[in-house]
């Protein structure tokens, strides 16, 4: 009987041990940016529970529910002490609502509030900011007197922040994540035409999404979830943003021309609707008619993105784990560690044997390690990838195919190897192979 009544404390003890560690959080953080999505409120306190460095979000316990969500960790302030987080929200309350559309491209959102501070972010015509709260700071000369304005502190979709003049924002409230309110004097389209109101609804990204995603090679430099083309019926602006072109432009209305032809006023912009799922925009750029074609995707890209990131940091710590030093007799001493947050970074010694060809004279023996390509099938079966070294001192990456093999880790330059996009097609004729023991 004494056994059994031990083990039955003991096991009470560790039920009690288990509930206190899951009741641990990192502190409560306030909402600085609520959406539709996550079913918060912008100044609405939630408790934290872990951080995620990799895929970049906090896990927090919806209010009321009890229920553990993932939400990015720009949206949230940095946790802290509930009374602390109770402090921001007092702050955040005057313009718990407030968003503002940006007026002039390229206005500047600054580390302090004072017109020569420095630049921490240039903001794009249309693009829409949240407005946190009212701050004191210098006036604004544009050399005929003062601007008509005060400072704000500001935070845009990619979780930067900073202070902006107001000069040159159109400030307004929101209830719905920063979307407006459809006024009476909104761009009108014709409400018949199915056409449009099926369209106007999906999120329309560039059509080169369509082909990566099948291919499963998710190019970070060129899937990104702000890219795409936005009808901007609500805000009476489109805007196009992708890798290589970013235009917005302020229209009046819509008007079917012909067919699926529809021209918004007061631009030069015209859609062709080619089916439900895809479309053809056309502008003039430089002088020149331009067409960019767009597809609507069901698939959800910011998910895609983070599902990527992971399987990059997953290679490169499998390959730290495998090491993390490797040595080679001829080429020197390389060791890859965590820098945190997903990225790795590296140090080399006694490379100088590299050096021009390779490795420029003006690199340092230290940088970041990244996976920035993808193998073709051809090339899958005798690798187990690419590396991207970025030395300091240097201002381009030294690529290097790689092997795990029961030795260690064998490498071959690929300065000379065939890229196509953000894939590597074809070896160089004669590379230069590294052998490495791993210690």
């Amino acid at each position: 009987m004494k056994v059994i009544r031990t083990s039955f404390l003991f096991f009470i003890l560790l039920a009690g041990l288990l509930t206190v560690s899951c009741s641990k959080s990192l502190g409560y953080s306030v909402v600085l940016w609520g959406t539709d999505e996550n079913k918060l409120n912008n100044g609405e306190i939630v408790k934290v529970l872990i951080k995620s460095n990799i895929s970049h979000v906090y896990v927090i316990e919806m209010p009321g529910t009890h229920e553990n969500v993932e939400v990015p960790e720009w949206q949230l302030s940095a946790p802290n002490s509930r009374k602390n987080a109770e402090k921001q929200a007092g702050l955040l309350s005057t313009f718990i609502n407030t968003y503002a559309s940006v007026k002039a491209d390229g206005l500047p959102v600054r580390a302090e509030a004072i017109n020569t501070a420095k630049q921490v972010y240039r903001l794009r015509q249309g693009e829409v900011i949240r407005v946190l709260y009212k701050g004191e700071g210098a006036s604004v000369n544009n050399g005929k007197g003062n601007m008509e304005g005060e400072w704000f502190r500001v935070l845009t979709d990619d979780g930067t922040q900073g202070w902006c003049f107001s000069y040159n924002l159109d400030m307004y409230e929101s209830k719905e994540g920063g979307r407006r309110a459809v006024a009476a004097d909104a761009p009108a389209v014709e409400k018949t035409d199915d056409v449009i109101n099926r369209i106007k609804g999906l999120n329309w990204y560039p059509v080169e999404y369509e082909a990566l995603i099948r291919a499963k090679t998710i190019d970070l430099n060129r899937i990104k979830y702000e890219y795409g083309f936005d009808f901007g019926f609500d805000s009476g602006i489109i805007r196009i943003h992708t890798a290589d072109l970013d235009k917005s432009w302020n229209f009046a209305g819509i008007e079917k021309t012909s067919g699926k032809l529809y021209s918004f006023t007061d631009t030069n912009v015209t859609v062709t609707v080619k089916n439900e799922t895809l479309i053809n925009v056309q502008f003039m750029e430089n002088g020149k008619p331009k067409i960019e074609t767009f597809v609507a995707l069901e698939n959800d890209i910011s998910k895609l993105i983070s599902e990527e990131k992971k399987r990059r940091a997953g290679e490169l710590s499998k390959l730290q784990k495998f090491g993390p030093t490797f040595v080679s007799s001829n080429y020197g001493t390389l060791e890859l560690s965590s820098s945190g947050n997903g990225e790795y970074s590296f140090t080399w010694k006694n490379f100088k044997a590299l050096v021009p060809a390779v490795i420029s004279s003006s690199a340092s023996g230290s940088g970041t390690v990244k996976i920035n390509y993808f193998l073709s099938s051809t090339l899958k079966s005798s690798y187990d990838g690419i590396l991207s070294f970025r030395f300091s001192g240097m201002d381009r990456d030294v690529n290097f195919l790689y092997k795990k093999t029961d030795g260690g880790l064998r490498f071959e330059d690929a300065s000379l190897a065939t890229f196509k996009d953000c894939v590597v097609s074809g070896r160089a004729a004669s590379p230069l192979i590294i052998f490495f023991e791993n210690q």
